[in-house]
């Protein structure tokens, strides 16, 4: 999957989030609003493409001495690098949230790690069935 598509994905899921939310509390603020509630947790997805792409451990594809754009190239499995960045979109965001004084009380920080959780990984996950069945399909022998 090519990496500008994967980063749109995930973009994508972190503001739909951030936009969920806003509607859910009837806040306004238009797109000002929208992406002073969506940063943090694209800050902290932006760290998790960071982590795979300098630690090899962290993508699935890329080699130890594989460069960090071919490990980049992992970025969109499920694992490891999904939960990399799921996880890092979760705690950089709540982390954020905290230092710049949005708040992470009541239950929003599990509503948060549910809603990332599924998207980020959600998306990989059909990925990965999709391309597993395009494989067997081109594997399997022709009559």
């Amino acid at each position: 999957m090519p990496l500008a598509v994967a980063a749109a994905a995930d973009v994508l899921c972190v503001v739909v989030f951030a936009a969920g939310g806003r509607s859910s509390h009837d806040e306004q603020g238009g797109l000002v609003g929208l992406l002073t509630t969506a940063w943090p947790f694209l800050a902290g997805a932006a760290l998790g493409w960071a982590l795979v792409a300098l630690v090899p451990a962290l993508s699935g594809r890329g080699a130890a001495r594989g460069s960090a754009s071919a490990r980049l190239a992992g970025v969109s499995d499920l694992a490891p690098a999904g939960l990399v960045v799921a996880g890092a979109a979760w705690a950089g965001g709540m982390l954020l949230r905290l230092a710049t004084g949005q708040g992470v009380s009541g239950a929003f920080p599990l509503v948060a790690l549910g809603f990332l959780a599924l998207t980020l990984l959600g998306w990989r996950g059909v990925v990965a069935l999709v391309s597993r069945a395009a494989r067997r399909r081109s594997s399997a022998p022709r009559p």
